[in-house]
Protein backbone atom coordinates (compact mmCIF):
# COMPACT_ATOMS: atom_id res chain seq x y z
CA UNK A 1 0.00 0.00 0.00
CA UNK A 2 1.50 3.23 -1.26
CA UNK A 3 -0.86 5.52 0.54
CA UNK A 4 0.21 6.48 4.11
CA UNK A 5 -2.94 6.59 6.34
CA UNK A 6 -1.24 7.13 9.71
CA UNK A 7 1.25 10.01 10.20
CA UNK A 8 4.31 8.56 11.42
CA UNK A 9 4.65 8.44 15.12
CA UNK A 10 8.24 8.94 17.10
CA UNK A 11 8.96 5.57 17.60
CA UNK A 12 12.20 3.78 18.76
CA UNK A 13 14.04 3.06 15.89
CA UNK A 14 14.53 -0.83 16.57
CA UNK A 15 12.46 -3.31 16.44
CA UNK A 16 13.05 -4.70 19.82
CA UNK A 17 12.37 -0.76 21.36
CA UNK A 18 9.44 -0.52 19.50
CA UNK A 19 7.91 -3.63 20.74
CA UNK A 20 8.86 -2.47 24.17
CA UNK A 21 7.17 0.77 24.09
CA UNK A 22 4.23 -1.12 22.44
CA UNK A 23 4.27 -3.45 25.07
CA UNK A 24 4.59 -0.48 27.75
CA UNK A 25 1.98 1.28 25.84
CA UNK A 26 -0.83 -1.72 26.08
CA UNK A 27 0.19 -1.92 29.89
CA UNK A 28 -0.51 1.42 31.10
CA UNK A 29 -3.51 1.32 28.81
CA UNK A 30 -4.77 -2.25 30.59
CA UNK A 31 -3.74 -0.15 34.11
CA UNK A 32 -5.37 3.11 33.04
CA UNK A 33 -8.96 1.20 32.79
CA UNK A 34 -8.46 -1.19 35.37
CA UNK A 35 -7.66 1.51 38.19
CA UNK A 36 -8.29 4.46 37.15
CA UNK A 37 -6.03 7.20 36.15
CA UNK A 38 -5.66 8.80 39.62
CA UNK A 39 -5.85 4.93 40.87
CA UNK A 40 -3.42 4.03 38.37
CA UNK A 41 0.76 3.93 39.83
CA UNK A 42 3.57 4.44 37.59
CA UNK A 43 4.62 1.56 39.97
CA UNK A 44 1.92 -1.07 38.92
CA UNK A 45 2.57 -0.58 35.04
CA UNK A 46 6.41 -0.98 35.67
CA UNK A 47 5.98 -4.09 37.53
CA UNK A 48 3.64 -5.43 34.76
CA UNK A 49 5.43 -4.20 31.68
CA UNK A 50 9.13 -4.01 32.75
CA UNK A 51 11.33 -0.76 32.60
CA UNK A 52 12.01 1.73 35.23
CA UNK A 53 10.27 4.93 36.16
CA UNK A 54 13.71 7.00 34.22
CA UNK A 55 12.22 5.44 31.21
CA UNK A 56 8.73 6.51 31.57
CA UNK A 57 9.98 9.84 32.26
CA UNK A 58 12.51 10.27 29.35
CA UNK A 59 9.80 8.99 27.02
CA UNK A 60 6.72 10.61 28.46
CA UNK A 61 7.86 13.14 30.52
CA UNK A 62 5.04 12.61 33.19
CA UNK A 63 2.17 10.16 34.35
CA UNK A 64 -0.01 12.50 32.00
CA UNK A 65 2.67 12.41 29.08
CA UNK A 66 1.89 8.20 29.25
CA UNK A 67 -1.69 8.81 29.59
CA UNK A 68 -1.90 10.79 26.51
CA UNK A 69 0.64 8.81 24.47
CA UNK A 70 -1.69 5.87 25.39
CA UNK A 71 -4.67 7.77 23.86
CA UNK A 72 -3.07 8.41 20.60
CA UNK A 73 -2.00 5.13 20.22
CA UNK A 74 -5.55 3.95 20.30
CA UNK A 75 -6.38 6.53 17.62
CA UNK A 76 -3.67 5.10 15.78
CA UNK A 77 -4.83 1.61 16.77
CA UNK A 78 -7.92 1.89 14.65
CA UNK A 79 -6.29 3.45 11.27
CA UNK A 80 -3.14 0.52 11.18
CA UNK A 81 -6.49 -1.97 11.29
CA UNK A 82 -8.05 -0.15 8.70
CA UNK A 83 -4.53 0.43 6.45
CA UNK A 84 -5.29 -3.75 5.90
CA UNK A 85 -8.75 -3.06 4.55
CA UNK A 86 -7.61 -0.11 2.22
CA UNK A 87 -7.39 -0.56 -1.72
CA UNK A 88 -6.12 2.24 -3.63
CA UNK A 89 -8.46 0.93 -6.49
CA UNK A 90 -11.55 0.58 -4.60
CA UNK A 91 -14.54 3.68 -5.32
CA UNK A 92 -14.20 6.37 -3.16
CA UNK A 93 -17.71 5.22 -2.12
CA UNK A 94 -17.39 1.98 -1.48
CA UNK A 95 -14.26 3.26 0.42
CA UNK A 96 -16.28 4.99 2.98
CA UNK A 97 -17.81 1.85 3.68
CA UNK A 98 -15.05 -0.22 4.53
CA UNK A 99 -13.47 2.45 6.73
CA UNK A 100 -17.01 3.04 7.89
CA UNK A 101 -16.94 -0.59 9.40
CA UNK A 102 -13.61 -0.84 10.48
CA UNK A 103 -13.97 2.53 12.32
CA UNK A 104 -17.64 1.71 14.08
CA UNK A 105 -16.93 -1.77 15.08
CA UNK A 106 -13.40 -0.73 16.52
CA UNK A 107 -14.96 2.29 18.20
CA UNK A 108 -17.73 0.15 19.83
CA UNK A 109 -15.97 -2.72 21.79
CA UNK A 110 -15.46 -2.69 25.70
CA UNK A 111 -12.14 -1.06 25.58
CA UNK A 112 -12.61 1.65 23.41
CA UNK A 113 -16.03 2.53 25.20
CA UNK A 114 -14.28 2.48 28.75
CA UNK A 115 -11.24 4.63 27.65
CA UNK A 116 -13.99 6.86 26.33
CA UNK A 117 -15.47 7.49 29.42
CA UNK A 118 -11.80 7.58 31.32
CA UNK A 119 -11.03 10.50 28.91
CA UNK A 120 -14.17 12.60 29.69
CA UNK A 121 -13.81 11.50 33.65
CA UNK A 122 -10.63 12.84 33.79
CA UNK A 123 -11.09 15.82 31.24
CA UNK A 124 -13.63 17.65 33.76
CA UNK A 125 -10.88 17.18 36.63
CA UNK A 126 -7.94 18.10 33.80
CA UNK A 127 -8.87 20.82 31.36
CA UNK A 128 -5.32 19.49 29.49
CA UNK A 129 -6.45 16.04 29.12
CA UNK A 130 -9.73 17.28 27.31
CA UNK A 131 -8.10 19.77 25.40
CA UNK A 132 -5.56 17.43 24.17
CA UNK A 133 -8.50 14.85 23.11
CA UNK A 134 -10.00 17.32 21.32
CA UNK A 135 -7.38 19.17 19.54
CA UNK A 136 -4.79 16.47 19.19
CA UNK A 137 -6.62 13.21 19.30
CA UNK A 138 -9.77 13.73 17.74
CA UNK A 139 -7.67 15.85 15.11
CA UNK A 140 -5.63 12.84 14.41
CA UNK A 141 -8.34 11.06 13.46
CA UNK A 142 -9.85 13.51 10.92
CA UNK A 143 -6.11 13.67 9.24
CA UNK A 144 -6.13 10.40 8.79
CA UNK A 145 -9.35 9.77 7.09
CA UNK A 146 -9.30 12.96 4.81
CA UNK A 147 -5.34 11.64 4.03
CA UNK A 148 -7.57 8.76 2.36
CA UNK A 149 -10.01 10.45 0.75
CA UNK A 150 -7.22 12.92 -0.60
CA UNK A 151 -6.50 9.95 -3.13
CA UNK A 152 -10.01 9.75 -3.87
CA UNK A 153 -11.64 12.89 -4.67
CA UNK A 154 -10.45 16.24 -6.57
CA UNK A 155 -10.39 18.63 -3.40
CA UNK A 156 -7.27 19.47 -1.06
CA UNK A 157 -6.48 18.42 1.98
CA UNK A 158 -7.62 21.10 3.66
CA UNK A 159 -11.28 20.56 2.47
CA UNK A 160 -11.42 17.59 3.27
CA UNK A 161 -10.18 17.23 6.62
CA UNK A 162 -13.54 19.12 8.46
CA UNK A 163 -15.49 16.53 5.39
CA UNK A 164 -13.86 13.59 7.08
CA UNK A 165 -14.92 15.19 10.87
CA UNK A 166 -18.43 14.97 9.74
CA UNK A 167 -18.06 11.96 8.35
CA UNK A 168 -16.23 10.37 11.37
CA UNK A 169 -19.20 12.05 14.00
CA UNK A 170 -22.12 10.65 12.15
CA UNK A 171 -20.90 7.10 12.79
CA UNK A 172 -20.36 7.88 16.34
CA UNK A 173 -23.96 9.83 16.81
CA UNK A 174 -26.01 6.87 17.23
CA UNK A 175 -24.48 3.30 18.36
CA UNK A 176 -21.21 4.88 20.03
CA UNK A 177 -23.12 7.40 22.02
CA UNK A 178 -25.70 4.54 23.36
CA UNK A 179 -22.71 2.49 24.35
CA UNK A 180 -20.86 5.66 25.91
CA UNK A 181 -23.74 6.64 27.95
CA UNK A 182 -24.96 2.64 29.26
CA UNK A 183 -27.97 2.18 26.92
CA UNK A 184 -28.61 -1.49 26.48
CA UNK A 185 -27.76 -1.95 22.69
CA UNK A 186 -27.74 -5.13 20.50
CA UNK A 187 -25.25 -5.13 18.30
CA UNK A 188 -23.96 -7.73 14.98
CA UNK A 189 -22.49 -7.27 11.63
CA UNK A 190 -25.81 -6.57 10.04
CA UNK A 191 -26.71 -3.59 12.52
CA UNK A 192 -23.44 -2.16 12.34
CA UNK A 193 -23.76 -2.42 8.61
CA UNK A 194 -26.89 -0.93 8.41
CA UNK A 195 -25.82 2.21 10.69
CA UNK A 196 -22.55 2.79 8.33
CA UNK A 197 -24.52 2.48 5.35
CA UNK A 198 -27.26 5.28 6.45
CA UNK A 199 -24.67 7.29 7.10
CA UNK A 200 -22.45 6.82 4.10
CA UNK A 201 -25.13 6.97 2.06
CA UNK A 202 -26.00 10.56 3.26
CA UNK A 203 -22.52 11.59 3.62
CA UNK A 204 -21.91 10.03 -0.92
CA UNK A 205 -24.91 12.47 -1.70
CA UNK A 206 -23.27 15.55 -0.15
CA UNK A 207 -19.93 14.91 -1.54
CA UNK A 208 -21.21 14.12 -5.05
CA UNK A 209 -22.85 17.41 -4.94
CA UNK A 210 -20.16 18.93 -3.49
CA UNK A 211 -18.09 17.74 -6.37
CA UNK A 212 -20.11 18.36 -8.90
CA UNK A 213 -20.94 14.58 -9.93
CA UNK A 214 -24.71 13.25 -10.50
Amino acid sequence: MKTEIVPKSNTPKTKRGENRQKKLLNTAIKVFLEHGYEGASLEKIILDAGGSRSTIYSLYGSKKGLFLACLKSLVEEVYFAYAEHYDESRPWEDELIVFGKVFLTSILDDRAVNTSRLIFSQAAKDPDIGNWYYREGAELSYLCFAKVLENKLPLSLEELKPLAQHYIEMLKSDLYMKRLCGVSVSLNDKIVQDEVRLCADIFIKYLKARIGQA
